[in-house]
């Protein structure tokens, strides 16, 4: 996108602030503004939230302070300067290339690093919170997804959110494409959430990702594999794992309709989930 200062007010008044320069590749995102940059001539991404987006990252990501995530460099309002992964490679492009298995193994060294934070602070929602969008479904007229489905996915969220035991600060979307690489420093998780919750709901995001690879996380060959490394790996209940897993990928696909967006994808690999059980 091509960044224009009249449009985008806040954008010019944090370039401003922090004397940025070398202003690159610029995203509108559902939650705000992401931004390339130069600091001091070092590269950066401005993060500025937006219309009342997630504005966690920047307090997840002190949390984290660089063990398995990028690093905050400065905060100021609802922006932040953020590490920018040199040269940034996405995990997805090892799952593009085969190397699935390898990919899983990233994720699950970057979930020990970042789950080794075990105590906390602040103001987060909880996992248990977000449930809700299973009732709006079910209170709505909609049949896109089919009810029984929503109701089992329902029931094992709820019973999943009220029997958690040792919870942590969460990433909460922890997929593929938040995970990128650093020549320094390694793989690094970006764009945290910040959830409470136990440690097991972090590999739902995971195994329904990455996107636009149609057959992948609906081969059960893959989604068993995977499913293998991550108890093998973190010591999850795969129970407990596809319980999380199959729950959120239903609840994903109810915020593709109330996004206006086709839920096709996420459902598809609710259904497939639903059968590992």
């Amino acid at each position: 996108m091509v960044y224009n200062s009249d449009k985008m007010p806040d954008l010019k008044k944090y370039i401003t602030h922090w004397n940025l320069t070398g202003i690159g590749n610029l995203q509108k995102t559902k939650t705000g503004i992401v931004v390339e940059a130069l600091w001091s001539g070092m590269p950066c991404i401005l993060k500025i939230s937006q219309d009342n987006g997630d504005e966690q990252t920047a307090s997840v990501l002190r949390h984290y302070d660089g063990y398995g995530a990028v690093n905050i460099l400065a905060e100021s309002g609802e922006a932040a300067l953020l590490e920018c992964a040199q040269p940034g490679v996405h995990l997805s492009e090892l799952v593009s290339k085969g190397r699935d298995e390898q990919a899983t193994e990233i994720i699950c060294d970057v979930i020990q690093k970042l789950h080794s934070k075990k105590l906390f602070s602040g103001n987060y929602k909880s996992v248990a919170d977000l449930q809700s969008g299973f009732s709006r479904y079910l209170e709505s007229q909609s049949d896109i997804i089919p009810r029984e489905l929503v109701q089992k996915a329902k029931d094992i969220y709820q019973e999943l959110a009220s029997s958690q035991s040792a919870v942590i600060l969460l990433h909460g979307d922890l997929h593929h494409d938040n995970v990128l690489f650093d020549h320094c420093r390694g793989w690094l998780a970006i764009d945290p959430k910040g959830y409470i919750g136990e440690p097991c709901y972090e590999v739902g995001a995971m195994l329904r990702n990455p996107l636009n690879f149609t057959q992948l996380c609906q081969d059960p060959n893959i989604l068993e594999r995977r499913m293998s490394i991550i108890t093998e790996r973190l010591g999850f209940d795969r129970e407990c794992v596809i319980g999380w897993a199959f729950s959120q990928a239903v609840l994903a696909s109810i915020w593709c309709i109330e996004d206006r967006e086709s839920p096709e994808w996420f459902l598809k690999v609710a259904k497939r989930l639903e059968q590992m059980n």
